[in-house]
């Protein structure tokens, strides 16, 4: 009981550095971001920054999958490729919708982009890995990829598209992609044609069979 003290310190001190340095330095410091609405990196990350910290899949059979070019082309379709910053719902974004280290003025290249895109959807992929416990083939985990990247891990553990796929009900699952189509304007529940058009390119990824080798 007389090391508590200096064990409390030690915690305190990690969070400083973590706040200093900019970015998580243990899981701790992950699952905390996690907790307020999806992983969110703090400070700005090169692009030869370490992997973001993963947990263990829920389904070992997930554990190495990781979205293919189908899914990666849901989002540069839904997100739009942007190389000059723009401001947008209270925060600086460029490329393909990445936060991290957008800043005003800010210009980057087609191939830079592409590479962000490929980082960010990391996060998402480990979202996936640690939340979905039913096994998955790679279309169907590339179409969940996709809607958590667009969620948010937090928003996504809570969909009931996730709590039928937990329940081993594919169908179920498949279906709730079509529930997934509002966003809060002015106050108010709207459906977004946007979001009709990228839910259906998911469920239909997410229904199709994979191509065999």
């Amino acid at each position: 009981m007389q090391d508590r003290p200096l064990f409390v310190l030690a915690a305190l001190g990690a969070v400083l550095l973590a706040l200093v340095l900019g970015r998580p330095t243990t899981p701790g410091a992950t699952m905390l971001a996690e907790a307020f609405g999806g992983f969110v990196p703090l400070g700005r990350e090169r692009l030869d920054a370490p992997p973001i910290p993963d947990f263990p899949s829920r389904n070992p059979a997930n554990s190495r999958l990781t979205i293919n070019a189908r899914g990666l082309d849901i989002i540069r379709d839904s997100e739009g490729l942007r190389l000059e910053a723009y401001h947008l719902a209270g925060q600086w974004l460029i490329g393909y919708g990445h936060a991290a280290t957008a800043e005003p003025g800010m210009e980057i290249t087609e191939d830079h982009a592409d590479r962000l895109l490929r980082r960010d959807v990391r996060s998402a992929e480990a979202a996936v890995r640690r939340i979905v416990k039913t096994p998955l083939n790679e279309n169907e985990f590339s179409a969940l990829v996709s809607l958590a990247y667009n969620l948010g891990s937090g928003a996504f553990s809570r969909t009931k598209l996730v709590a039928r796929l937990n329940d081993g009900d594919h169908e179920g699952a498949a279906r709730a992609f079509r529930y997934l189509i509002t966003a809060r304007m002015n106050g108010e529940r709207v459906v977004l044609d946007a979001l009709v058009r990228r839910r259906k390119a998911e469920r239909d990824l997410f229904l199709s069979k994979p191509l065999r080798a």
